[in-house]
C-alpha cells in the first residue's frame, strides 16, 4: 500500500511539473503576443549557461528556461488548451473530495536531517554492541558453567560409588569369595549387590592382581575383558590400602554410555585382597544434563533478555527522539495552517537561491503576496472559514513554485514565491500578474462562497538586492506602494520606494525630535458669521517649525504620527493646549479641534476630554471636536461608545470634509452630529459650473433641514462668500477671513472684533435715536442702512 502511495504521489509530482512548464515556458506550437523566449546569456566562450551544464544538473532544475508567459498565453493554458507537440498534456483537475486527500498525502514530511542520521547510526551501533556483548558474556557464562557441571557431576557419582563399594567391602570382609569354601553368606552379599539396576560387573582379585572372580549382569550390557582389563590397569594404581575410582565414557552399545569403576581393598577376604565395583551412570547422567541444560537455558535466556532489553530500548527511545526532533524540526520551519515554509525557514532558502543564481549569472524574482481585506473574510464568514481560505490560498501557490520551500506563509494572510531564473523585470512581472489571476477570484468553502484578490509587490535580484533581507526590504516597500494605491494590484520595486522610505524613517525622527524639544506649536484660525459678520470661534490647527526646515505642513508629519503612534500623545498635547488657551477667549467664542482615529484605539477618549475640560475650566458646549468619515466607517462598538459619552458631555460632534467620503446621511443621525463642514473643494467649485454649485446648495439644505451648524471651510474669494450667506451658509472659515495665527496674536483679533462689533452697536443705537426725532418710521431705516 506504501509503495502505491508513493508511486502516485510521483507520478503526480511529474505530472504538475510539466504542467508548470507548459504554462509558463515558452515552446514554439505556441502564439504569443510576446517573444516566446528571451535569449540566454552566453559566457566569455560564447556558449549558453544550459551547454555548460551536466545532465545531472540539467535534470536538478527542470524549469531551465525563463518564465516568459504574457496574459493571453496563460489564459490559453488555464482554458485547457491542446499543447505543442513534445509536451504533456494538462492533466484534468480531480474532483474536489479526491483533490483533497490527494493534497493531504502532498503535505512535505519532516526533513531528514543528516546530522540526525549520524546519531540514529551511532546509537544502532551501540546497541548492536550491546546485543554481542550479552551474547558473548552469556556464552562464557555457558561454558563456565558447563565445565563446572561436569566436575560437580563426577564428584557427585564418585562420591556415591566410592561409599558403595567400601560399603560392600565392609560386609564382605573377613570371607571367602573365591574357591569351593565360598561363604554363603558372601555369595548373596554379591548377588544382591549385583541385582541392583546400576551394578553390571563385580571383579574379586587376589594379592598379586590376579583376577579371582568376575560378576556379571547378564541383562545389562558388559564391558569386554579388554575393556575390565584396561579399567582395572588403572583402578590398581592408588596408595597402598586406599581406595581407586575412575569414570568412564561408553559407547553406550558394548558398554553404558557413562559408567565408573571403584577398587576398595576387603579385609580379612582370603584369597581375595581387592573387590572391583562397576556401576552405570548413564541414566544419572542424562538426567543430570537434562536439568542442566535447562538451567543452562533459563540462564542464557535470562542474559539475553538482560541485554537485549536496554538495547531495544536504546533502539526505541533513539526512535522516539528522532521522531519527536523531526516533528520539531517541522514544526519550526513550517507554518502549522497550511505547510508552508514559515518565514525563519524561507530567508534562509532564499539566501541560498541568491547566492546560487548569482554564481550562475541568472535572476531570481521575490513576490510578495498579500491577500485583500482578509478581515473582512474572518469578520464576515468566521475563523475556520478563514482558515480554510488560506490552506486554499496556500494549495493554489504551491502549485505555481518550482519547489516546496520556495513558498512560505510570512505572517497573516501574507505568503512569497521564489521564481528561479527569472530573467528579468519583464517577465518578473508577468509572473506575479499570473499569481494574481490564480489567486484573484471565486473560493468554496464549506457551502460559502468567498471572493478574493491579492496585492504583489516584485523584487528581483540582485538589481534589487544582494541577500534575502534586503531583498524583503525592497519587495516590502513594492506591496506598500500597491496597498496604499487601491490594492489588487503589481508593482515592481524602484528606486523611488527607497527615497519615499527614506523621507518616512526621517519624519520619523523628526517627530521624536521635536516631542524631546517642543517644536509643536498651536495655531488658531478665526470662524466668522456672515450674517453678522462677527467672529464666533477658532479652528486649533498643529504646526511644527523646524529650526532648519521651517514651518512643516500637517500634511507631511500627520500621517507618519498615525502610523507610528506617535498620534496618541501628540493628539492628547493638542486637546490640553488648545482649550487651555481657550479658556482665556470671551465665552461665546467656540473652540473647534480636529480628533484622528488613532485616538479612539485606547478607548479612554471621553475621560480625556473630560479631565481636560475640568482643568481648563471651559465649559463643554464651547467645545466642538471635528471627527472624518473615516472614523465612522469602522462602526466599532468601542468608537460608538465613546462617540455616545462624548455626546453627553455636552460637547459638540462635527463632521469634517463633509461630501468627499461615503457621505452617508445615516451617519447624521445615528451619532447625533451638531454640525457639518463642507469640504472646501465644494467652496473652490463656485463659479466653476452650476452642476457643482447645485449640489452645494443640496448639501446646505440637508444641513439645515437637519437643524445642523453648517460651516463651509477655505473660502478665499468675495464671489464665494456672497454665495454662501445667499443660500443660508453664514458660518464660514477661510484665508478671506483670516489666517492661522498663533495664539499670542488670538486677543488680538479678538479685541479687534469686539472694537467692530462695539461701532456697529453704537451706529444702530444711534441711527435709531435720530429716526424716533426726525418721526421716520424705524424700520425703514433699518431696511435702507
Amino acid at each position: 500500500m506504501k509503495t502505491s502511495d508513493k508511486a502516485e504521489e510521483h507520478i503526480l509530482a511529474g505530472a504538475k511539473a510539466k504542467a508548470r512548464l507548459s504554462q509558463i515556458s515558452g515552446s514554439p506550437g505556441e502564439d504569443m503576443s510576446e517573444p516566446a523566449q528571451v535569449p540566454p546569456s552566453t559566457d566569455e566562450a560564447g556558449r549558453a549557461p544550459e551547454a555548460q551544464k551536466t545532465p545531472q544538473e540539467m535534470q536538478a532544475h527542470e524549469p531551465a528556461q525563463p518564465q516568459v508567459q504574457d496574459a493571453q498565453a496563460g489564459q490559453e493554458a488555464d482554458r485547457g488548451a491542446d499543447p505543442a507537440p513534445g509536451r504533456a498534456k494538462k492533466r484534468k483537475k480531480p474532483a474536489r473530495g479526491k483533490q483533497r486527500r490527494l493534497f493531504a498525502r502532498k503535505q512535505p514530511s519532516a526533513p531528514k536531517l543528516p546530522r540526525e542520521r549520524r546519531a540514529t547510526s551511532g546509537d544502532r551501533t551501540v546497541s548492536v554492541v550491546v546485543i554481542v556483548v550479552g551474547l558473548l558474556v552469556a556464552v562464557t557464562m555457558t561454558g563456565i558453567v558447563y565445565l563446572q557441571a561436569e566436575r560437580l557431576f563426577e564428584a557427585s557419582v564418585r562420591g556415591e560409588a566410592v561409599e558403595r563399594a567400601e560399603f560392600l567391602a565392609e560386609r564382605l570382609a573377613g570371607q571367602s569369595l573365591s574357591g569351593s569354601a565360598r561363604s554363603r553368606e558372601a555369595e548373596a552379599v554379591l548377588k544382591d549387590t549385583l541385582a541392583k539396576s546400576d551394578v553390571f560387573r563385580i571383579e574379586l582379585r587376589g594379592a598379586d592382581g590376579e583376577m579371582l572372580r568376575v560378576l556379571s549382569d547378564e541383562d545389562s550390557p558388559s564391558p569386554s575383558r579388554v575393556a575390565a582389563e584396561g579399567a582395572l590397569a588403572s583402578l590398581t594404581e592408588p596408595a597402598a590400602g586406599g581406595t581407586s575410582w575412575r569414570g568412564f565414557h561408553g559407547d553406550g552399545l558394548r558398554t553404558p554410555a557413562y559408567y565408573s569403576g571403584t577398587l576398595v581393598p576387603v579385609a580379612g577376604a582370603e584369597p581375595t585382597e581387592t573387590l572391583a565395583l562397576f556401576i552405570d551412570h548413564g541414566s544419572e547422567r542424562a538426567l543430570f544434563w537434562q536439568w542442566l541444560s535447562g538451567i543452562l537455558g533459563a540462564i542464557l535466556a535470562l542474559a539475553m533478555i538482560a541485554f537485549t532489553i536496554p538495547a531495544v530500548s536504546l533502539l526505541l527511545r533513539t526512535k522516539q527522539k528522532r521522531d519527536v526532533y523531526e516533528k520539531l524540526t517541522y514544526v519550526r520551519d513550517h507554518d502549522t495552517l497550511t505547510a508552508l515554509s514559515n518565514r525563519e525557514q524561507f530567508l534562509a532558502t532564499l539566501d541560498v537561491e541568491i547566492r546560487r543564481h548569482a554564481d550562475q549569472g541568472q535572476r531570481l524574482a521575490l513576490h510578495y503576496i498579500d491577500i485583500d481585506r482578509f478581515k473582512e473574510v474572518n469578520d464576515t464568514h468566521g475563523h475556520l472559514v478563514g482558515d480554510e481560505f488560506l490552506k486554499q490560498v496556500a494549495e493554489r501557490l504551491r502549485d505555481l513554485a518550482d519547489r516546496p520551500e520556495h513558498v512560505a506563509r510570512l505572517g497573516g494572510d501574507e505568503f512569497a514565491i521564489i521564481q528561479t531564473q527569472a530573467g528579468g523585470v519583464k517577465y518578473a512581472e508577468i509572473h506575479a500578474r499570473r499569481i494574481g489571476s490564480v489567486l484573484n477570484g471565486l473560493y468554496r468553502i464549506d457551502g460559502e462562497e468567498v471572493v478574493a484578490s491579492a496585492s504583489i509587490g516584485v523584487a528581483v535580484a540582485p538589481e534589487h538586492g544582494e541577500n534575502a533581507v534586503e531583498l524583503m526590504k525592497n519587495v516590502d516597500l513594492a506591496l506598500n506602494k500597491v496597498k496604499s494605491g487601491g490594492r489588487n494590484d503589481v508593482s515592481i520595486f524602484t528606486s523611488e520606494l527607497t527615497s519615499s522610505m527614506q523621507g518616512r524613517l526621517e519624519m520619523q525622527a523628526i517627530l521624536r525630535r521635536a516631542f524631546r524639544e517642543k517644536w509643536f506649536v498651536l495655531y488658531f484660525q478665526p470662524q466668522y458669521n456672515l450674517a453678522t459678520r462677527r467672529l464666533t470661534g477658532f479652528e486649533a490647527l498643529l504646526r511644527l517649525k523646524h529650526p532648519e526646515r521651517g514651518v512643516v505642513s500637517p500634511a507631511e508629519f500627520i500621517p507618519v504620527a498615525e502610523e507610528t503612534g506617535m498620534i496618541e500623545p501628540l493628539g492628547e498635547w493638542i486637546l490640553r493646549e488648545a482649550c487651555r488657551t481657550a479658556s482665556l477667549w470671551p465665552e461665546p467664542l467656540t473652540l473647534a479641534v480636529n480628533l484622528s482615529p488613532a485616538q479612539f484605539k485606547k478607548g479612554n477618549l471621553p475621560n480625556l476630554i473630560k479631565n481636560t475640560l475640568k482643568a481648563s475650566g471651559m465649559k463643554p458646549e464651547r467645545l466642538e471636536v471635528e471627527i472624518t468619515e473615516g472614523l465612522l466607517l469602522e462602526s466599532s462598538n468601542r468608537v460608538l461608545s465613546q462617540l455616545r459619552e462624548i455626546k453627553k458631555l455636552g460637547v459638540g460632534l462635527v463632521m469634517d470634509d463633509f461630501g468627499t467620503g461615503y457621505s452617508s446621511l445615516s451617519y447624521l443621525w445615528r451619532f447625533a452630529f451638531d454640525g457639518i463642514k463642507i469640504d472646501r473643494s465644494f467652496v473652490h467649485g463656485v463659479g466653476a459650473g452650476r452642476h457643482v454649485e447645485r449640489l452645494l446648495r443640496s448639501i446646505i439644505m440637508i444641513g439645515k433641514s437637519l437643524s445642523l451648524k453648517v460651516t463651509a471651510e477655505g473660502v478665499e474669494s468675495a464671489e464665494q462668500a456672497h454665495f454662501l450667506l445667499s443660500n443660508d451658509c453664514a458660518h464660514v472659515q477661510g484665508f478671506l477671513f483670516g489666517w492661522p495665527v498663533p495664539k499670542e496674536e488670538v486677543p488680538t483679533m479678538i479685541a479687534k472684533d469686539i472694537r467692530v462689533g462695539t461701532r456697529e452697536a453704537q451706529a444702530r443705537s444711534h441711527g435709531k435715536g435720530k429716526g424716533k426725532a426726525a418721526g421716520a418710521d424705524p424700520q425703514r431705516e433699518d431696511e435702507a442702512a
